[in-house]
């Protein structure tokens, strides 16, 4: 990536204006947060992302630092699939309320190599000869792969028979919602560009979606297709709540806003939300993860905006209201916390998430002259939480840590949890819009 090299005591310069301290948020008090320096915090965020994950060879970045190829070749390094796509959207985000083009061209090459897996050997062994990690044996199992390739391609199975993975390009892949981020991040890189490549991807993203409704049972798209995981849940069908409303916005498809009302019809009718947060599957109480109450806010305002009915705008609200005053997610101070817990790889990627669709919702009510009070406490704990992380929140080697408050006894920090922060800071900065 073409991004800035910059020095990691970068990400402690220049002090935010955080007034006191994040404890003024106990007060209502509004937390003061100065654009400029927001903005010099989250390039050096990248910078920071950047410089520990990136893969120049790979045109994206890997779930652990440094770019050990010989490893990703074996499958012992990956990239964090899901997680890139909300890095994409966090550049895409940042350009635009910065108004600067300056990752346009590594998301261009990203998309390119990776939207279909087929580009990705001949360039990964090439660099790996350069580097003399390549033996005669590794040639000789490329060869007969190439081979056993070439002979499937003469005969290819038949289409009932042939198997999933045959259609996995276009960031799709067998985990629905995996895919669903994708096409969120596509388009919206269509929305930046105009270049209609991005739109056949977030299209071809939601017909693989669509394709998996279960119309046999009760609706609802599955979460997996492997035969043990095909259940639908929460963050799935929310995703595609927004992505079917979001292109329902761009093509004005009767098609695309049924598959969007039919998906809040099934989200009703499972009660997902329960008044007081986001369950992560029907059936399911009080599991409230930080994502899943984002991305129902985020799918009922991107359909709010995509119609103009304020029945989705002011359902938005309701779930809000329930995130913020009765699911425990937001802590005294108004720093938003994981209460579920953040052990593991994909928590740490959670609240970043919620942020970005407050934001959202935050943004839109504010345009409107609607709803005040909710939107001054969005945008306090936007501001609260973002104090608090660049106090509390930075790990000893400067990437933002896993939980944002202080006194926080959880200090993990990684690819997932830096991609939080930058969403975060994304969502603070004064005057952004997503």
């Amino acid at each position: 990536m073409t991004s800035m090299r910059l020095f990691l005591s970068a990400i402690y310069a220049a002090a935010i204006l955080v007034g006191s301290s994040a404890h003024g948020a106990e007060n209502d008090s509004p937390v003061p947060l100065d654009r400029t320096e927001v903005t010099h915090r989250i390039e050096a965020g990248i910078g920071l992302l950047d410089r520990l994950y990136w893969s120049p060879t790979l045109a994206i970045w890997l779930d652990r630092p440094g770019d050990d190829l010989r490893a990703h070749y074996e499958g012992r390094l990956n990239p964090p699939w899901w997680s890139s796509a909300n890095a994409v959207e966090v550049l895409i985000d940042f350009m635009n309320a910065s108004e600067s083009h300056q990752f346009d061209a590594a998301i261009a090459e990203l998309y390119d190599l990776h939207k279909d897996h087929k580009k990705i050997a001949p360039r990964l062994i090439a660099e790996l000869k350069k580097r003399h990690q390549w033996s005669e044996q590794d040639e000789q199992k490329w060869q007969r792969r190439q081979a056993e390739a070439e002979a499937a391609a003469k005969n290819p199975p038949a289409a009932e028979t042939a198997p999933a993975s045959a259609s996995y390009t276009q960031f799709r892949n067998e985990y629905l919602d995996d895919s669903a981020w994708w096409g969120i991040a596509w388009l919206k890189m269509y929305d930046r560009t105009r270049d209609a490549q991005y739109l056949e991807t977030a299209r071809a993203i939601h017909a693989h979606m669509a394709k998996n409704w279960r119309p046999d049972k009760d609706g609802g798209v599955i979460w997996c297709e492997d035969a043990d995981k095909q259940k639908p849940n929460s963050i799935t069908n929310s995703l595609f709540l927004i992505l079917s409303a979001r292109l329902y916005a761009h093509t004005h498809e009767p098609q695309d806003l049924k598959w969007a009302t039919d998906t809040l019809d099934w989200i009703h009718a499972k009660a997902l939300f329960d008044g007081a947060g986001v369950v992560d599957v029907p059936g399911h109480h009080g599991d409230y993860w930080t994502y899943n109450q984002g991305a129902l806010i985020g799918g009922l305002t991107s359909l709010y905006e995509a119609t103009g009915k304020k029945e989705y705008l002011d359902e938005a609200v309701k779930v809000a209201d329930g995130v913020l005053n009765r699911s425990g997610l937001l802590l005294p101070s108004s720093v938003l916390f994981e209460k579920l817990g953040v052990k593991g790889w994909d928590p740490g990627l959670f609240k970043g998430i919620l942020a970005r669709y407050l934001g959202q919702l935050r943004d839109v009510l504010n345009a409107k002259g609607l709803e005040p009070q909710l939107a001054a406490k969005i945008d306090q704990s936007l501001r609260a939480s973002a104090a608090s992380l660049l106090q509390y929140g930075i790990a000893a080697d400067g990437q933002f840590a896993v939980e944002w408050h202080e006194g926080a006894k959880e200090h993990t920090a990684n690819f997932n949890t830096q991609v939080s922060g930058l969403a975060l800071l994304i969502a603070a900065m004064p005057g952004s819009s997503r």
